[in-house]
């Protein structure tokens, strides 16, 4: 769960709050709050930060792409006023932000559990800090699945359990790595874990064996469980190793039974990574 700023608010008055949020449309955003409901608001990407203006709305990120807020109950002593503008909350994602007034509603039934924001209703946002949006990095997979497999020669097989290279692509620094699995037994297959790491190529006796463990940024299929068939599309960013180390994926199978898959991939494959720009057409 991502962690939301607060920033308390150092105007007295609705009016001046009110003034402040707008958007590209030129439009006031409203959204009506009620202690007693939760308001979900969802917009088309991952949420990368949020600001709530008053400590007077409480919010969390259940999900990367919905912000959940609701007004702090604070009991029968002080009541807030039907109308009265609580907080501004500004939602910003990977290319886009927006912010919405809070208002009261002493009438929950009147209160908004639900807010999906459309793109048209944000307004457009650089954000230096990533190079390729989700839902690009998510074209770009589904394209790549639905195109043939360029590597025949990059497989390993174990407890008849085959693991194989279909293709790799890179594109505006990323690389996007194209894997498969096909079990040739009839037992069902757990994923417990699946760990990439560059590690050396040749372990020599009496050396320290070294390996670096790589995170990937996306992983479009997100089931752990097959009978047949499994295949992921992983994305990272742009790596290189030298010659004497190899990129290895490791598959591993939820105890007791542990069977665990191993591919390696050289560096001159790696190399010979295709341009989307040649070959994946949405």
């Amino acid at each position: 769960m991502k962690k939301i700023l607060f920033i308390c608010c150092l105007y007295g008055f609705a009016g001046s709050i009110s003034s402040q949020v707008i958007n590209k449309s030129g439009d006031v955003q409203t959204i009506r709050v009620n202690e007693e409901v939760s308001t979900h608001i969802t917009i088309g990407e991952p949420i990368e930060y949020v600001d709530i203006s008053t400590d007077r709305i409480t919010g969390d990120i259940p999900i990367k792409n919905i912000l959940r807020i609701k007004p702090i109950d604070i009991g029968s002593e002080v009541n807030y006023e039907d109308g009265e503008v609580l907080a501004i909350v500004t939602i910003v994602s990977e290319r886009y932000k927006i912010q919405f007034n809070c208002v009261y509603s002493s009438d929950r039934d009147k209160a908004s559990s639900n807010v999906d924001v459309k793109t048209n209703d944000m307004a457009s946002y650089v954000n230096t800090n990533i190079d390729m949006p989700e839902l690009e990095m998510r074209r770009f997979a589904w394209s790549i699945w639905n195109t043939g497999r360029k590597y025949f020669d990059v497989s390993r097989e174990a407890y008849r359990l085959r693991i194989t290279l279909n293709n790799i692509y890179t594109i505006k620094g990323n690389f996007f790595i194209d894997v498969s699995i096909r079990n040739k037994t009839n037992i069902e297959y757990d994923v417990d874990q699946i760990r990439f790491k560059i590690a050396d190529k040749r372990v020599l006796k009496g050396t320290n064996f070294q390996e670096i463990e790589v995170e990937p940024i996306l992983s479009l299929n997100e089931g752990r469980t097959f009978i047949k068939e499994f295949r992921n599309i992983y994305v990272f960013e742009k790596f290189t190793f030298p010659d004497e180390k190899v990129f290895t994926i490791e598959v591993s199978e939820q105890q007791i039974s542990g069977r665990t898959l191993i591919l390696r991939i050289d560096y001159a494959d790696v190399l010979n990574a295709d341009s989307f720009s040649r070959s994946v057409v949405f």
